[in-house]
Order: C-alpha cells, then structure tokens, then sequence
C-alpha cells in the first residue's frame, strides 16, 4: 500500500513540471501601440478604446502603449531618440504594431527598420503623411509634401489605414445650416499637428464656398486665453461662427494639455461654439455641435482588422484601407435655444442631444394605463399579503410610512432651493421679452446677469445631485491622468469670479511648483474648490477670500484650503456640516450638498476634508489627496467608483 502511494506521489511530481511548462509555453501575442497623443487626450481616448478593448478581452493578448507625446518635441533629432527609446522599451518583440495619430504615421519606417516586415495598423485623421520636420513644428504650409500611406506600400512595408477624418468640411456646412446668419467665422486652433492641417482645409474651403464671410484664425500661438475669452464676448451671434480645434501651444504643452480639456468649459459659455470631434460633445454640455464618421463602425472595423491580423494570420499589406467618408451631423437642442439659434434649421438626419420631447410626452397614455394596471396587481397583491399576515403588514406600512416622510422632506428641500433660483431666471427673462424700448442697456445687462448667475447656481445644485446619486449608487467614476494642480485651481478661480461680492478681495497662495504634474482626476478637485469657493462667497460679505495650496503643511500629501473673513462656523457643527440638506442659514442659496459630495470624491482620491476648527478669522476648509508623480503614475486611464476600486 506504501508503495503505491510512493509511485502515485512521484508521478505528480514527474508530471506537474510538464503542465507547468505547457501552460508557460502557451503563445502570447504582443501588441504594440504608439499614439502620437498625450494621455490626456480625449481623441486619442475614443481612437484607442477599441485596441483597448480588445486586449482586456483577450488574455491570449499583451498591450503595450506609449504615447509620443508629439506636440512636446522640440526637434527632428528629439523625436527620433524618443522613438528609440519607446522601441526600446519593448521587453518582447511585438506580434503586430498599431500607430494612433497621423502626426505619428512615419514611425512606421523607423518600426520596420526595426522589425522588417512587421505588420502595422496606422489609425488616424488623414490618410496620407508628411516630413518629420513640418509634423513638429512650424506654420501650416500648403505646400509641404504630403505623401499618400499607399506609398508605404509600394516601399515594402506592411501596413494598413483605417483613415477616420475630421470632417472640417462637412462641419461648416452645418454650421451655415443651422446658422444662416454667419458673417464673420472664427477658427480657434493649437499648435499641433492637426489643427494646422485642419486650418488649411478650412481656409480653402471657405474660399471656394463663402468668399464673402470674413474669416479670422485665433491661435494658441498668438493669443492668450485671456485675450480669447475677451475676443469671443465682444463678437455678436448669431452672426458670428465659432469652430474650435484646440488649444495645444508647443511651449509650455505640460500645462497646455490640461487647458485643452478645460478651456471649452470657459468657451461654452460665452459663444455658440461647435467642434470637429466627438469627445467635445460627450464631455462639455453647451457645446452646440459637430459633423463626424460613424464612431461604431470605427470601432466595429478596428476590432476586426485586429482579428484579422492576430488570428487569421493576414498580412495587413492585403487588407484593403478603409475610409469613413460618410457622416452624420449631432447637435445640443438645449446649447441651441441657450444661445437663440433656430431649432428648427436642424437637418432631419441629424442626432439631437437633449431634445425637449420625453417619454412620458411621447407615451402619456401608455404610461397611464400601464400604471393604473400595476396599482390594481399592487393592490391585490397587499389585500392577500393583509389577510395572511397583519403583523408582517402593520410592519411594512410602518416603514412605507417612513420612507414616505423622508421622500418628502427630501423633495421639499429640493423643490425649495430649486424653486428659488428657477423663479429668478423665468421673471427676469420676462422682463428681457418686454418691448426694445421698455427696458435700457443697463437694465438688460443687469437682467441678464442675474439669468446667468441663477442658472450657474441651478447647474451647482443638479450636478451636486447628479454626484451623490452616482456615488451612492456605485458609479462615481474618477479620470485619472497626470495634470497641474496650478492649472485646476486657476480654473476653479475663473468658474466662481463672477459670485465673488464686490468690495472682497479674492487671494491666491499657490505652494505647488508650478511644473509639476500630479497622477490624479483634476476635473473633480476642481469640483471640490469651486463648491469651496462658492460657499465663500455666500458667507463673505467683505474682507478677502483665499484659495492656497502647499505641500509641507501635511508632508507626503499634497494640501488645499480655502479661507474667508466671514462669520464663521462654531465648532460643534464641525461635522455636521457635512451632512447632506446642512445649512448654516437657510436664508442662502443652494441645497446644503456641497461639502457632502466634496467628502465623498476627496474620500475616493483617498484624501480627507475637514474644517479647521482653530482657524478664528473666519471660516477655514481644509482637503488633502496622495499624489504620485507623472513619471511613477500608472497608464491606466480612469478607475470605476467605490464598488470597483
């Protein structure tokens, strides 16, 4: 019996190595993807979800992503060693070779010296290519040369095309659509690449098309976004168009990239602004529109050239390029009434965000009936669940009772501080609907702030709501990505300048360097600090209002506060008013969530918020978050919320 057992033991030991080496011996296919992007940008985001996709997917599959980073690189010999070092980098040579970006299409000579014969997919806005030099720097040239991706072909590299335009053309004549009025068109573009190339088609369009309209490009390069915010609230609209591209400058392109991402918040709000990608329509909710290829299908065909490489074994030379030439144009019904352009010029093919007919208009009925059926079973169902068990009854009734209570106390509260700020838009709108002559310049423009100022203060409360549903419910998502803290809070500052009471003065004490970049979600720290500020300026009747930052006030983390001259808060509501609905005076504006959704993003940035108690000139908030350095943060792009950390 011993011996068997012996005999058993040893032949698990002569086998497990043998599985253990089949299972290592498995294939892994590498794929390599170069984007010519930063990782803060939301085109590059929507061109590598699907090869993203893709590789989560498939465990058979390893990805490897750099990003070029193109619009930082000062010269030619620049971007070579960067290129060296990134095909360095690879541990394993790759299966096949993906190239997002067509600022990044001639790397495919430098992968092919590399690795000869290596299949490559080159994915991006146009289909040709152009000299190293002209895709680095300088002014757009009508004349560089450009050559056609067919000519990689002919020199023997194995390549493919998935062209995915920016259709500049297609855009306009949307714009001219939906805005007949145009006289003057404005072309708000970076430094980069593509808006260079982008401008060109612009220009020769307009030419052949719209000879009479006035046309000015506003470039990074040239201008501030000071002066581009000043030069944008003096034009008149609808008689003035407004494309924008993008806002990248080669100098000072770390702090830029996070300006691209927040600049068409500012911009939103002053002109009808349209856009050439899809991302800006996504992320920003007054942008008026865009003209582009069919997104799903991109996605749809990526993913299956990918498969056509890696498990058909095709060699992309054979594959034909694929072009998306046709497009649909989407518009924002609600950006289009914002700014008084007619709704009913929207083309009938069109995709129309936040149209203005629900379900319930389009349904009532239905629902009526539908409903009346449910409360008849719900009916049954509780007269058969009372005849069986009172106790059970008397219990949930209890509890409906509760809940009851604690609905409506919530949609008092709710309605209430909705109410007051809604009352002051529709009066004061009615006042700017009165006769040219009742009403003086002043008297419009004072209307008209108070408009905007209550319906800044209506969106404050909806997507506080918005955050504490979404958290709640476990889908608070954090975009993570390397960007300046300096930048946030300067954005937070112009978000709330317009609240700031007249006679306050308001202070900055930065104690970040200024270039230094931080792997964390700027977007809601910038969300936090204007909560923060804008409570400041409810309680801050004079004196001065102060927005700091520091790193040596709680070592290893980096520290943000927010100080007022106002009354102050008495520390035993230290905690309390953190709780949701809590006010200090319920005489102020808003809905008593700021601070409560402020906990709840800085406690899932790992950080802590909290008033200083000490503090006796005022009131003193106080939030902390870790912080990792560019160079240390991971490539991951955004985390799910509490529930998927």
């Amino acid at each position: 019996m011993q011996r068997i057992h012996f005999r058993y033991l040893l032949t698990i030991l002569l086998l497990a190595p043998l599985s253990l080496a089949a299972q290592d011996s498995s294939p892994t296919k590498e794929i390599l993807v170069i984007c010519s992007h930063s990782e803060s940008s939301g085109w590059a985001h929507d061109m590598l979800r699907p090869v993203m996709d893709f590789c989560t997917e498939r465990p058979d599959v390893r990805l490897n992503l750099s990003y070029l980073r193109i619009t930082s690189i000062d010269n030619v010999e620049q971007l070579r060693s960067r290129t060296r070092a990134i095909l360095d980098s690879c541990v394993f040579d790759p299966t096949l070779v993906v190239i997002v970006g067509g600022s990044g299409y001639q790397l495919a000579y430098d992968v092919d010296k590399r690795w000869p014969g290596m299949p490559q997919i080159l994915a991006g806005e146009i289909p040709y290519y152009c000299e190293n030099r002209y895709t680095i720097y300088g002014k757009p040239n009508p004349k560089a040369a450009r050559y056609p991706v067919q000519e990689m072909r002919t020199r023997g590299l194995n390549v493919t095309l998935i062209h995915a335009p920016a259709m500049v053309e297609q855009t306009v004549n949307l714009m001219f659509t939906v805005q007949p009025e145009i006289e003057k068109f404005l072309f708000i573009a970076g430094e980069n690449f593509q808006s260079k190339e982008q401008q060109l088609r612009l220009e020769r369009y307009l030419e052949e098309r719209h000879p009479d309209v006035r046309y000015q490009p506003i470039l990074s390069l040239e201008t501030t976004t000071d002066e581009l915010i000043e030069l944008l609230g003096a034009e008149k609209y609808p008689q003035t168009g407004v494309l924008f591209a993008s806002w990248l400058t080669h100098q000072d392109y770390l702090e830029t990239i996070n300006s691209r991402n927040n600049i068409t918040q500012v911009l939103e709000s002053i002109a009808p602004i349209f856009t050439i990608f899809q991302c800006d329509l996504d992320r920003d909710q007054n942008v008026i529109g865009y003209y582009s290829y069919d997104h799903g299908q991109y996605y749809k065909t990526f993913r299956q050239r990918l498969a056509e490489v890696l498990d058909d074994g095709l060699r992309p030379e054979i594959i034909p390029m694929t072009h998306f030439e046709m497009g649909t144009p989407s518009l924002n019904w609600h950006s289009m009434e914002l700014f008084g352009l007619n709704t009913e010029l929207i083309p009938e093919d069109a995709i129309v965000y936040d149209a203005p007919h629900t379900l319930w208009e389009m349904h009532k009925p239905t629902i009526m009936w539908a409903a009346f059926f449910v409360l008849v079973g719900m009916g049954l169902f509780g007269f058969l669940v009372m005849r069986n068990s009172v106790r059970s009854l008397r219990k949930a009734n209890a509890i409906a009772a509760k809940g009851a209570q604690m609905r409506t106390a919530f949609v008092q509260n709710i309605s209430h501080e909705i109410r007051t700020p809604l009352n002051a838009i529709i009066g004061f709108s009615q006042l700017l609907c009165l006769p040219d002559d009742y009403n003086s310049e002043e008297e419009k423009m004072e209307y008209l702030e108070y408009v905007m100022n209550n319906s800044q203060l209506l969106t404050v409360i909806i997507n506080d709501l918005l955050s504490l549903s979404d958290m709640e419910n476990g889908r608070f998502v954090t975009n993570m990505s390397p960007c300046n803290l300096n930048e946030v809070a300067r954005m937070a500052i112009k978000s709330v300048e317009y609240r700031i009471p007249s006679g306050v003065l308001l202070v900055r004490e930065p104690g970040i360097p200024e270039d230094l970049r931080v792997y964390t979600d700027g977007m809601r720290i910038q969300q936090v600090l204007i909560n923060l500020l804008t409570n400041a300026c409810k309680y801050t009747e004079q004196g001065s209002i102060t927005i700091g930052s520091s790193m040596v006030e709680n070592p290893g983390l980096i520290t943000f506060y927010v100080e007022d001259t106002g009354p102050g808060v008495p520390a035993e509501k230290a905690t309390d008013i953190f709780e949701r609905f809590a006010k200090l005076d319920s005489n102020k504006q808003g809905a008593g969530l700021g601070l409560t959704v402020g906990k709840l993003i800085i406690s899932n940035l790992g950080g802590e918020i909290w008033l200083d108690t000490e503090y006796k000139g005022g009131a003193r908030f106080v939030f902390t978050i870790p912080y990792e350095y560019e160079e240390d943060a991971p490539a991951a792009i955004s985390v799910a919320g509490p529930d998927n950390r």
